[in-house]
């Protein structure tokens, strides 16, 4: 499925680009990021529909399976990212707590699954707060990771290469491979909070459900980094007045430290790789 889905993304998302594009519908660039990233204005966002629907069509078929609460999880969060992609369209996207509020009401829900067939801890509500955070922290850090053209799409997919036994994640990581194809430098589209949030909230679902919650911050190293580099820049800034970093979240400091965007996306993917390499020897094998 992984071929199939990778085809049938890579057309979903090159016609999605396509449209946008004729449409005249674009990305705002932050302006307090790297000037580098100015001239990325108006390239089109929210490919995340696309892949997911290329993902979705093929695992429906296939027949859905156990991981089920998995995707329903993950699209969720997919569309939750974007009705805030579509209200930053028109100037109004979710406000944080709206945001919060939502993820952790579908988080909670899947949890109610999840401690049926998992357990963490000798107490149902400490693993309800485990998978929670897990669910709620890995759908923002992959957020905070999609910040540049094929990182948080490279990542994932080595993230959830351990799983490609489990039909959810083979489609994923085709879709994935469809979407690169058009997100490569220099982007065509962005994935968008539509693909960022899902992509969180499917990684953490699957390691969730496959008993492996312990190993996410170790095999999603560099979504951890990522979000944490945001965190210590904010507290280190609101003590001292200075920055820590040249700008967070993490990649954005090693553009302004000289690295090219190309350079980043690669080491990143790489330190990616080797962390969850390391991940499943830890657990003892990739099944």
């Amino acid at each position: 499925m992984v071929a199939a889905a990778a085809v049938l993304s890579w057309f979903l998302v090159g016609l999605q680009a396509a449209l946008m594009r004729g449409l005249g519908v674009g990305k705002t660039v932050r302006s307090d990021g790297p000037e580098s990233h100015l001239a990325k204005t108006g390239t089109p966002s929210m490919g995340g529909v696309a892949f997911t629907i290329a993902a979705a069509l093929l695992y429906l078929t296939a027949g859905a399976g156990p991981l089920a609460p998995v995707f329903l999880l993950a699209a969720g969060y997919g569309l939750l990212g974007l009705a805030d992609d579509l209200g930053g369209l028109y100037g109004r996207p979710l406000k944080a707590r709206e945001k919060l509020a939502l993820q952790l009401l579908m988080a909670l829900v899947f949890a109610g699954f999840a401690v049926r067939s998992v357990s963490y801890t000798p107490w149902t509500a400490l693993d309800y707060a485990l998978i929670v955070a897990a669910v709620v922290g890995a759908a923002n850090a992959f957020n905070f990771t999609d910040g540049l053209d094929g990182l948080a799409a490279g990542v994932t997919a080595v993230i959830l290469l351990p799983f490609l036994h489990l039909p959810l994640a083979q489609v994923f990581v085709g879709a994935l491979l469809g979407f690169l194809w058009h997100n490569a430098p220099k982007a065509r589209i962005f994935m968008g909070d539509a693909g960022s949030q899902l992509l969180g909230a499917l990684v953490a679902g699957i390691f969730v459900l496959e008993g492996k919650a312990w190993y996410l911050p170790l095999a999603a190293a560099v979504p951890v980094l990522e979000v944490v580099s945001v965190v210590v820049q904010v507290v280190w800034f609101r003590r001292t007045g200075r920055r820590l970093l040249r700008m967070a979240p993490l990649h954005h400091h090693f553009e302004l430290s000289g690295w090219s965007e190309a350079k980043v996306v690669f080491r990143f993917v790489v330190v990616t790789a080797v962390a969850t390499a390391l991940a499943v020897q830890l657990w003892g094998g990739g099944g």
